[in-house]
């Protein structure tokens, strides 16, 4: 199998180009420390257990997350958090290391037996809740393309077995406390009884006032960040995937499919050679060339305005380093495109963007108006609870309007109560009979009023309370693992001695 990836591997290289791109964007630029010169594939990138790894097999190990990545192994990706916080591109490498190296030390070798039955099991393999021999073999394809092979999928799938070993190892007879679990059940589940009471943002913009001179100070003030956009005009090629035709084999799609590929590829081949011509190229090769006139990144034609990441390249691409793109994956095909024409942001006179700052000072001046009432409002509303009024009275006295009584738990929060998530997790912190700090809404402001709190009988409370139980515990075991292979991180005593560039 691999021999026919082997002589059909260009057909593969568009479907990989994301994973090659991160895994050199993490990996690829690299430099030695000495003259700032670039660093070799063959030179040191770091030191583990005392041995030297190259940037070449650091590459190889970074390529093989993201193979983890693309395979949906999430809870093996979980490993990149340990380490340096801010560097996880080299916790993602250096701990795969440290994880083959605990599960030697503690005996942990998963068989090939028991690693092909849990690769059947994996999401990207199944179909329709079953293994699936097509999607197994598209992973195949994938990996061959990538430089691995069937082997290397093994190594893969042991190293989430092992690591699930060790986390049972570390933290399996870790349990929740009873106290524990229904002090987080009764923060979940109870009822809420509040109120609220909202600012609008807009009630706010209708009685700001902003002044001319003011515009013109913060024009004066802000004038470079105010330019037209920039305009570009293409000539592209569209490299259309085949149509959906079930009336066709899996065979024949699959030829149809490698065919678009085989085109895109010969063309990208071609766009690279010196002195590379977008139109000779598409005339030579009987691609049809279609245009599109000058246009702006949030205004593409009609014929793109699907095509997000196309549209991107095209502003991001500098014609100069590279005159023909590479290619760009579409909703259904891929693009090649070259700019023809280029039109740079301009400086725009204040009579231009005169609206556009008049409504952002408005929203400015609102936003502190909005805030100072909010607090006015929740101060004055505190101490007169605190007095002992009630606080309908209090709002009715502050004019303030104050929403019906309303039912509300933090596991379910009332979906026909606008900011319900954040209502209720602001009265949980809220103790009965007291007012919630100011929340910020989508539309303004609000404070929140818990006038009780509950814990009312539920015929699902038995089985939610196991289930916080568990959530809970799993939290804690992870918390043991993390600290545990934290500890065997430092006894690895990993040293980068490259830098990336």
């Amino acid at each position: 199998m691999l021999e026919f990836f082997r002589r059909h591997r260009g057909a593969f290289l568009i479907t990989v180009t994301v994973i090659i791109i991160i895994s050199f964007s993490v990996w690829g630029g690299w430099k030695s420390g000495r003259e700032s010169l670039e660093a070799q594939p063959t030179d040191t990138a770091f030191t583990i257990y005392g041995r030297n790894y190259t940037i070449a097999e650091a590459q190889r190990l970074g390529r093989r997350m993201q193979m983890i990545y693309n395979l949906q192994m999430f809870e093996l990706l979980s490993l990149s958090r340990i380490g340096s916080q801010e560097d996880q591109n080299n916790n993602i490498v250096i701990n795969q290391l440290i994880l083959q190296h605990e599960m030697e030390r503690l005996g942990i070798h998963p068989s090939d037996a028991e690693a092909k039955e849990a690769m059947k099991k994996l999401p990207t393999f199944q179909e329709n809740g079953a293994f699936s021999a097509e999607r197994a073999y598209n992973v195949e394809q994938m990996l061959a393309a990538n430089g691995f092979n069937s082997s290397d999928l093994l190594e893969i799938v042991k190293l989430s077995i092992g690591f699930s070993k060790l986390r049972d190892l570390i933290g399996k007879n870790y349990a929740a406390s009873p106290l524990e679990a229904e002090k987080a059940y009764a923060s979940e589940y109870q009822t809420l009884k509040v109120n609220t009471l909202s600012f609008s943002l807009e009630d706010f913009k209708k009685t700001a006032v902003v002044k001319d001179e003011e515009i013109q100070k913060y024009y004066d003030e802000k004038k470079e960040s105010y330019k037209s956009a920039g305009k570009r005009a293409i000539s592209y090629v569209y490299f259309e995937n085949p149509k959906a035709d079930d009336k066709k084999s899996a065979e024949d799609r699959k030829k149809e499919e490698s065919a678009v590929v085989d085109r895109v590829n010969k063309f990208n081949d071609a766009s690279i050679l010196p002195a590379a011509k977008f139109d000779d190229i598409a005339k030579t090769q009987k691609e049809t060339v279609l245009k599109a006139d000058l246009f702006t990144q949030d205004a593409p034609p009609e014929a793109l305005k699907a095509e997000k990441e196309l549209v991107e390249a095209v502003f991001a691409l500098n014609p100069e380093v590279r005159p023909i793109s590479d290619p760009i994956k579409g909703s259904n095909g891929y693009y090649i495109f070259s700019v023809t024409k280029s039109e740079e942001p301009k400086q725009q006179e204040l009579a231009e963007v005169k609206e556009k700052i008049k409504e952002t000072l408005v929203a400015q001046k609102a936003q502190e108006a909005l805030t100072k009432a909010a607090n006015d409002a929740r101060t004055a509303l505190a101490e007169g609870l605190k007095a002992g009024k009630k606080i309908e009275d209090l709002a009715k006295d502050k004019k303030l309007t104050l929403s019906p009584l309303t039912d509300i738990t933090v596991a379910e929060p009332a979906m026909e109560v606008a900011s319900s998530n954040l209502i209720a997790g602001q009265a949980r912190d809220t103790a009965a009979g007291e007012l919630s700090k100011v929340i910020d809404t989508e539309t303004g402001s609000l404070l929140v009023y818990v006038s009780a709190k509950e814990l009312r009988k539920r015929d699902d409370s038995k089985a939610l309370r196991e289930n916080m139980s568990n959530g809970r515990a799993d939290q804690e075991r992870t918390r043991l693992f993390d600290a545990w292979f934290s500890r065997r991180r430092e006894e690895s005593k990993p040293k980068m001695l490259i830098t990336q560039a």
